[in-house]
């Protein structure tokens, strides 16, 4: 396997992996990212034991309810951090979270945050933080945030909840002393903090693929953060997952996107943009 980082991927090869890529995840990899799929799946091929990008594609194929999980792994990305683009958890704290805790005060104290896309788990220990800095009594309250990726991997990292001390740079010491505890455990020599049982039993980690044809939850959610994860997506899958994020919010719910994410006629699929990448369902 020595000559395996020479393994070329041939342009029917590519077109074979781009399409199941787009089958599987909803990503539209474009001609540019041959590369990228050589760097990605060139470690899967090495576990497997395999000699060619062909013999994969038929592996994939052949093994598909073993395997397919582990090829949509390898090909996504997972960039995140604690408070990334912050001024969402801001718009959630200062403008929605008052409005939502106002209309539900005597209509059950039901509140329902989705995570979607929440790769290594920052978000949705963040958009804990947030609420239980935020919501006053909160115990009193049914509040629950789903954080669901197409990645196992990530998710095993964010169930876990342990994360490197140098990592907190835009968490405040306040946060970190109320919220995390030091782990005992270090690796590579540095610290790390793990988020205590107040944010974990708020979350529920699930894996799930967006292009499946069902979504297995059940009830509607007051705030969704879907944040770059739309920049993978044609436009065509972008409308058609709008449609679907509509049908599980009440008009005056929440949706967030990413920074260089934009809906380009929100009224067609239910919302209507209210600040920066943030919208609000109609």
């Amino acid at each position: 396997m020595n000559n395996l980082a020479r393994m070329d991927l041939n342009d029917v090869e590519f077109s074979s992996i781009r399409q199941l890529v787009f089958e599987h995840t909803g990503i539209a990899l474009s001609t540019s990212k041959k590369e990228l799929v050589k760097r990605r799946f060139t470690p899967r091929i090495k576990e497997l034991g395999l000699g060619s990008f062909a013999s994969y594609i038929k592996h994939v194929k052949t093994h598909h309810e073993t395997e397919i999980t582990k090829f949509c792994n390898a090909i996504t990305t997972n960039l995140t951090s604690f408070f990334r683009e912050n001024h969402h958890y801001e718009f959630l704290r200062d403008k929605a979270l008052p409005d939502i805790i106002q209309r539900k005060a005597l209509a059950g104290r039901r509140l329902r945050v989705w995570s979607a896309g929440c790769s290594t788990g920052q978000e949705a220990y963040c958009l804990a933080m947030t609420l239980r800095n935020s919501i006053p009594a909160i115990d009193r309250w049914d509040v629950k945030i789903l954080a669901s990726d197409l990645d196992e991997k990530c998710l095993g990292i964010a169930k876990a909840g342990i994360y490197p001390r140098d990592g907190f740079e835009k968490v405040s010491g306040t946060l970190i002393s109320k919220y995390f505890i030091e782990e005992m455990q270090k690796a590579g020599n540095k610290a790390h903090l793990q988020a205590n049982s107040e944010l974990k039993d708020m979350i529920t980690f699930n894996r799930l693929n967006l292009m499946e044809s069902v979504w297995p939850m059940q009830g509607e959610f007051d705030v969704i953060f879907c944040r770059n994860v739309f920049i993978y997506f044609d436009k065509d899958t972008q409308q058609d997952l709008l449609k679907r994020y509509a049908t599980f919010q009440s008009p005056g719910d929440y949706l967030c996107l990413g920074h260089s994410e934009t809906i380009s006629d929100p009224n067609a699929v239910g919302y209507k943009l209210i600040g920066k990448t943030t919208y609000i369902r109609i």
